[in-house]
């Protein structure tokens, strides 16, 4: 979707240079097809790109048909959690520099082709993907890319954009520096209606203006040199952020009188940085990679709040201050090798040390009581050793096993005094089948780690929600067998077909539930579940459209897990059941002008409280937009118009009767439905709208 916050890096790790330059440009449209293929790498020329005028490396992969960038940011472990993009054939160090940010940051005069890397040729990947991006680059003498801009809302005030990246070579020696900045300025104002159940008894409504602003930047750096028969290479960011957003909230009764306020002022600022570090050379028939990485980044959160009554007089105040530090360690080695010319093995280990050290403070006079788990120091030791053979019978084939061993503890020091035993056995097997040239599929059987997100081991107060957003130290990761069958088509013309069928068999569910101690709601584990996904990607040219390309991808979610409270089946919590995005691009190269329509849309999510079912859903999301390279020196001029019809963002809490008369009480959601809050925003100005020039130097 346009106009998403990005914060963009480069890391220029490659080992490997093509030596071919780009050739030129195709005279007319012409649909992108493979240059060349085999049974496991498909590749695409650059000059196929050339007709789209692309500036950067991302320009070029988003046109690669059937592809689908992806972070990785739900997996475990270093390769898991940095996605399914290669550079020069080497994975880039680092995890807080986005897919995206990279391909940005790289000149597309710099690239050679792109390669589509699946079945054997990502066998043994520990990063989980069934295909990745390979971006080849030429050796160049220097070359930059830079981006400035701004976006216009409903405040009318410029909300500036940028970014400026250099990359070059001297001798064996490669560098680049590279710098962003972004901003924006957008009000979200919505209202709330308010009502008793049974019978949908109107009982008021909320006003929530809620202007907002956020601003961020980074500035990143990378060298590259021969070392000791090898090529060492290391990148380093420091970024920052920040965000301030006017939560206030008025609220009126059931004739409409002012009934009370909430005037909320809430800040938060983050600030870190990330150091890599990659040696690869080879050692006789063995090839050696060493990764080693370094983040380290501290948030704050000031948030004040003021309550006034139904004539304005002030009612009580409260303060929440929350500070949390975090970092992580992690030393990786791999060591791999051919056996024959049909076998590969591959062997290596990953240690990680991660952290999360969270203070909070609460004052003013409807401070609650301190609650659980809100000053905790969380440290986790993890280490992972892990094996692979792939077997290529013949030049169709590939057989694909995987072992990987990972061990961790967690421990708790502060309001929360323990320490989790952690261990898994992650095996996997693939085996894949190539046909009619380009064509593939896999069907592979595995188990996957979900990640742990620190941040739902601490606590803190959701005023605006009346709730506690809650931390719980039991929760251990959700592990799942997944049997998956994947294909990968590529049709004569230009059309491609990317989709994957899984059955998941899902044990400790992560989910919400509720702790009686402490008395909230909390990120937990809910016992077995299973699901189906299905994700596509499909992209084709459209007949009698000259230059026309439709794309459309997502994903299809069925889950069911047995409620712990009612002891019925339900979906899981804050799983989206589908999400679609549909693209339309036009290019026109005779005309050097291109235009596009997309539109986002996510179905709705759920979580499932104690007393409370929280529906939202929001969208779509449409946006608009034309460029040009009609201008001197090839520089592209980009209009946007975001959110051209008006999306609104939706939210449905219905609460349940904790203690309704007789003789059980604390009920639940199996009490009966006692009152509804619906909410409703809009950004106040729609569309709003981005303008960027950007060019290569």
């Amino acid at each position: 979707m346009l106009g998403r916050m990005m914060v963009s890096a480069l890391a220029l790790t490659g080992v490997a240079y093509a030596q071919e330059a780009p050739t030129p440009a195709p005279a007319a449209t012409e649909s992108v097809t493979p240059s060349s293929s085999s049974a496991d790498r498909v590749s695409y020329e650059a000059a196929q790109f050339a007709q789209y005028n692309p500036q950067t490396a991302l320009d070029m992969v988003r046109q690669v048909p059937g592809f689908s960038l992806d972070g990785g940011a739900d997996r475990r472990g270093f390769s898991g959690a940095v996605g399914n993009l290669l550079i020069d054939g080497v994975r880039p160090s680092t995890k807080s520099q986005g897919v995206e940010g990279i391909l940005s940051r790289i000149p597309a005069n710099q690239v050679v082709r792109l390669e589509i890397l699946r079945g054997a040729a990502v066998a043994g990947d520990a990063s989980g993907q069934s295909t990745l991006m390979n971006v080849v680059r030429t050796e160049s003498a220097g070359s930059g890319v830079y981006e400035a801009g701004f976006e216009l809302t409903s405040r009318d005030v410029a909300a500036p954009r940028g970014e400026l990246s250099y990359s070059g070579r001297n001798g064996n020696v490669e560098y680049s520096l590279a710098g962003s900045v972004f901003s924006q300025y957008r009000d979200l104002p919505g209202w709330r209606l308010l009502y008793n159940e049974p019978g949908d008894v109107y009982t008021g409504r909320a006003e929530t203006p809620s202007p907002r602003d956020f601003r961020e930047g980074s500035v990143t750096g990378s060298i590259a040199f021969p070392l000791l028969g090898g090529r060492f290479s290391t990148n380093a960011q420091i970024n920052a952020f920040r965000f301030h957003a006017d939560n206030d909230y008025f609220f009126y009764d059931a004739l409409d009188n002012p009934d009370s306020a909430l005037l909320q002022d809430f800040e938060e600022r983050s600030r870190g940085y990330e150091v890599g570090v990659n040696y690869d050379r080879d050692i006789g028939p063995w090839s050696l990679g060493l990764i080693g990485l370094i983040n380290r980044g501290r948030y704050e959160s000031d948030e004040n709040d003021i309550f006034l009554d139904g004539v304005g007089a002030l009612d009580g105040t409260l303060t929440q201050d929350i500070v949390q530090d975090t970092g992580e360690s992690i030393a990786r080695i791999t060591l791999s090798r051919p056996i024959g010319e049909r076998n590969r093995i591959e062997f290596g280990a990953e240690g990680a040390f991660n952290s999360l050290d969270q203070q909070l403070s609460l004052g003013g006079t409807f401070a609650p009581p301190l609650f659980d788990n809100a000053n905790v120091l969380v440290e986790e030791e993890r280490a992972e050793i892990f094996a692979s053979h792939t077997w290529r019978p013949t030049d169709v084939w590939s057989l694909e096993t995987r072992l990987n061993w990972e061990t961790s503890t967690l421990t708790f020091t502060g309001d929360s005094n323990q320490t989790v035993d952690l261990t898994f056995w992650k095996p996997s097997f693939q085996v894949t089948r190539t046909f009619a040239g380009n064509n593939q599929l896999r069907f592979r059987v595995y188990r996957d780690v979900s990640q742990l997100d620190f941040g739902d081991f601490v606590s803190a107060a959701a005023t605006a929600d009346a709730i506690v957003s809650g931390g719980n130290p039991d929760l251990v990761p959700q592990s799942d067998w997944r049997a998956e069958l994947g294909a990968d088509l590529r049709f004569p013309g230009g059309a491609a077909l990317s989709l994957t069928l899984t059955q998941h068999q899902i044990s400790d569910v992560s989910d919400v539930v509720f702790i009686p101690a402490a008395g909230f709601d909390a990120p937990g584990n809910l016992g077995d579940g299973e699901a189906t996904s299905l994700d596509v990607n499909f992209s084709t040219p459209v007949p009698h459209i000259e230059g026309g390309r439709l794309t459309i991808q997502g994903y299809l979610w069925d889950t069911e897990v047995t409620d712990p409270l009612t002891n019925q089946p339900r979906i899981f919590s804050f799983q989206p059941e589908s999400q679609v995005e549909v693209n339309f691009r036009q290019d026109l190269p005779d005309l050097r002008f291109a235009w596009s329509l997309s539109v986002f849309k996510q179905g709705e999510t759920q979580a499932y409280r104690f007393n409370e079912i929280d529906t939202s859903e929001e969208g779509p999301w449409v946006d608009l937009s034309f460029e040009t390279t009609a201008l001197p020196h090839n520089m592209k001029l980009t209009a946007i118009a975001a959110n051209l019809f008006d999306g609104t963002v939706y939210r449905d809490r219905r609460f349940f009767n904790e203690d309704p008369p007789g003789p059980v009480t604390n009920l639940g959601r199996n009490g009966i439905n006692t009152a509804r809050d619906y909410r409703q925003r809009e950004f106040a100005r729609a569309p709003w709208f981005i303008l960027q020039l950007s060019g290569t130097f």
